[in-house]
């Protein structure tokens, strides 16, 4: 463990945790873990000088994810839109059920979207006692500035493949390892790729990528529905696969930039399979081919 998180941890053990933090960077995995941590030292029953005991009634729940005064905030699709704040709003303003401290942890934070970051921004104002906001987020810049002005940043440096490898739960060390260079060794994307699932997600990018080298418009109608999250993924791992071409003198830039645009369209919030198949569209007309 590195000396910012042993300082949070004393802290959150001192009871002088600030009210609002920021992860950033890293991997989420990690954030994730640390944010679990926090949450059972802050509500543990039986406290070590080592940290929480893991053997009381609110360890297991908040290790679970079944403790009522612990709330997870995720975004449904590409963002976090107002009416999951305002639904999350009014459940941090409840009284505590029984933990010492109310917890919310708030993942991929920089999608939360432009009103609902003012109304995190109330609740952030004004919080109710004893209460710990934690926005886990990779880019901290995609933070609304007033938001971020108010917390207390924690980097996350990227972890080794090892470390990474080691925070895995119930998961094939093979499969995990093929993720992670599908990824790029990027641990988030990898991290995705476990929880979509390796084979089908390999499965349907050679698809794809068979339609068009075949250039076979027809091939593309058994790849759908997907839905946005999906899709990103998808994009996600092509992208990585063309820029490794590309410097391997396989693929074309133009490929990339493509894929890459795909990927601003489809954030806003256009249908994914209208984005996909224009994409293979081009990407006839140009002759690329999304191969090895």
């Amino acid at each position: 463990m590195n000396l910012q998180l042993a300082l949070l941890e004393r802290a959150a053990g001192e009871n002088r945790l600030a009210h609002l933090l920021l992860f950033h960077g890293g991997s989420a995995l990690h954030q994730r873990e640390v944010a679990l941590r926090l949450a059972q030292i802050l509500n543990c029953n039986q406290p070590t000088p080592e940290g929480p005991c893991q053997e009381c009634s609110p360890c297991h729940k908040i290790i679970s994810g079944n403790h009522p005064d612990v709330l997870w905030l995720r975004p449904l699709k590409t963002t976090i839109g107002i009416e999951q704040v305002l639904a999350w709003q009014s459940k941090v303003y409840l009284k505590h059920y029984e933990g010492n401290y109310k917890v919310s942890v708030i993942e991929q934070a920089d999608l939360v979207t432009l009103p609902a970051a003012n109304a995190l921004l109330k609740v952030i104002e004004e919080p109710p006692e004893r209460t710990i906001i934690i926005l886990s987020a990779q880019n901290a810049e995609g933070i609304l500035p007033t938001i971020q002005s108010r917390a207390q940043l924690i980097y996350f440096p990227n972890l080794s493949q090892e470390a990474w490898l080691s925070g895995l739960r119930e998961v094939d060390q093979q499969e995990a390892i093929q993720a992670f260079l599908l990824s790029g060794k990027n641990q988030n994307l990898a991290t995705a790729i476990l929880e979509h699932g390796l084979p089908s997600l390999q499965e349907w990018v050679g698809k794809f990528r068979t339609a068009v080298e075949e250039r076979d418009f027809l091939k593309l109608f058994s790849l759908f529905p997907i839905d946005k999250n999906q899709a990103v993924l998808y994009l996600q791992v092509m992208a990585v696969q063309t820029q490794e071409g590309i410097q391997k003198g396989t693929r074309r830039p133009f490929e990339l930039l493509a894929i890459g645009q795909a990927l601003d369209v489809l954030r806003q919030q256009v249908n994914p399979r209208l984005v996909l198949e224009v994409l293979a569209l081009e990407l006839f007309q140009q002759g690329g081919a999304l191969c090895d």
